[in-house]
């Protein structure tokens, strides 16, 4: 069996997940017409957001401790937020006119938060609309990427293939530095159509190598549900076979004893995980009253960062083109629980609800079970067990406890295994 104790992440990928927090940005003509996925023909009339700020978005994240943005450049709906030159569905087309990316790319520049776009491989606007691309049975031919100037990339792709590397180059040479490039398995069409995966991240490594490529990429995986939640036993070190993951990304363990010894290749690929502060992706004036809680935040950030994993988190811009004041109000408080309650430890002795753990992940991950003890009037007492650690574990007790010290045992690890160990109190846990 391979050895998982010597895998190890990119810089991209301990850079990744040194984030803890990204946000997602869901906007464009779903925003106006109330849908989750547009139909692809759209009237781009209906996009016109007079109030446009990625400024305040940007502001609002950063002061709420998001270190990167991603902003759906192009949803399923095809409806591109920058002027594009190979399709006329775009901004350019609407009342407002506006790059949403160039003015997003400004405002994370000034403000010093990362940049990323997620570019929906589906595109119901190619497959709809007359002489689209999408699962047009194209041939396969050789293709100077961009298409329009001067050639600097060869591909072997069909039209729509074509079209997407296009559209990538754009994003990435217009608006950079790129930190992430999102992608998507969600698909709505009804037309089969091959995506050509591999020249799509090889000219995403030649344009950004330091971009991690998310969810359907070679960096991060989705973490398999929308909710908010890793697994309590959430591996990095992920068994392949065959080129692909063993288990699927759903399943309850992907990285198991059995998986491993089913395995002819193991990668770093960490879990991402994905969820909305509303019901919905986009906006929607009747959830302006269904925001997620602070409870409910901090229940996920330690569900999700709290379990080796990133949070993206969606916070999707109302009609005007702003944050809504509920969601900047949770944003704010949210961040600022953060700092006060899990950025700062509580000095021994005192008073604790929650332990947290992290290993050196830049040395693997190597812990497959622990316990912690805390000194109680003089006597060592176990107050928690767990499996893996990763980057961080989070682990709330059932109550408070009050120690002069505490210490982790390792009881299980694949090899040489540096914890480190701090106390915090969350006033939220009761």
């Amino acid at each position: 069996m391979i050895d998982p104790s010597l895998v190890r992440p990119s810089a991209r990928q301990l850079a990744w997940q040194r984030q803890e927090l990204t946000a997602f940005v869901h906007f464009g003509v779903n925003t106006f017409t109330d849908l989750e996925w547009g139909t692809g023909l759209d009237d781009p009339a209906v996009y016109d957001p007079q109030e446009l700020s990625c400024d305040q978005w940007v502001r609002v994240l950063v002061d709420a401790g998001f270190k990167s943005v991603i902003l759906t450049a192009k949803h399923h709906d095809g409806f591109c937020l920058w002027p594009s030159r190979y399709v006329t569905h775009n901004v350019a087309a609407s009342p407002s006119g506006r790059d949403v990316m160039a003015e997003l790319s400004a405002a994370c520049a000034e403000h010093g938060l990362g940049l990323g776009f997620y570019l929906s491989p589906a595109d119901l606007h190619q497959e709809k609309a007359p002489g689209g691309y999408y699962g047009n049975g194209s041939p396969v031919v050789v293709s100077d990427i961009p298409s329009l100037g001067s050639s600097r990339f060869v591909y072997e792709v069909d039209d729509y293939n074509r079209f997407y590397l296009n559209q990538l180059y754009e994003l990435l040479t217009q608006y950079g530095p790129i930190a992430e490039v999102w992608l998507d398995g969600a698909n709505p069409t009804s037309t089969a159509q091959e995506y050509a995966f591999d020249a799509w991240f090889d000219l995403i490594r030649k344009l950004a190598p330091e971009a991690t490529i998310a969810v359907g990429g070679p960096d991060v995986r989705w973490v398999g549900n929308e909710d908010g939640l890793a697994r309590e036993t959430e591996w990095s070190v992920v068994p392949f076979a065959s080129g692909r993951m063993v288990a699927a990304e759903s399943a309850p363990e992907v990285a198991g004893p059995s998986e491993l010894t089913a395995a002819d290749e193991l990668r770093w690929y960490p879990a991402e995980v994905d969820v909305s502060i509303r019901p919905g992706w986009f906006y929607h004036s009747s959830e302006d009253s269904a925001v997620k809680s602070l409870a409910e935040l901090l229940d996920i950030y330690r569900k999700s960062v709290g379990r080796n994993a990133v949070l993206l988190l969606n916070i999707p811009p109302d009609r005007r083109g702003l944050f809504a004041e509920p969601d900047v109000q949770a944003l704010s408080a949210f961040g600022a629980a953060i700092r006060s309650y899990y950025d700062t430890a509580v000095d021994l002795p005192g008073s604790f609800n929650v332990l947290s753990l992290r290993e050196d992940i830049a040395a693997g991950q190597q812990v497959e079970s622990f316990a912690v003890d805390a000194s109680i009037d003089g006597a060592w007492t176990e107050i928690a067990v767990g499996t893996t650690i990763g980057y961080r574990r989070l682990i709330p007790l059932d109550h408070s406890v009050t120690a002069d010290a505490v210490r982790v045992r390792v009881l299980a690890k694949r090899g040489a295994a540096d914890v480190a160990v701090t106390v915090h109190h969350d006033p939220h846990l009761g």
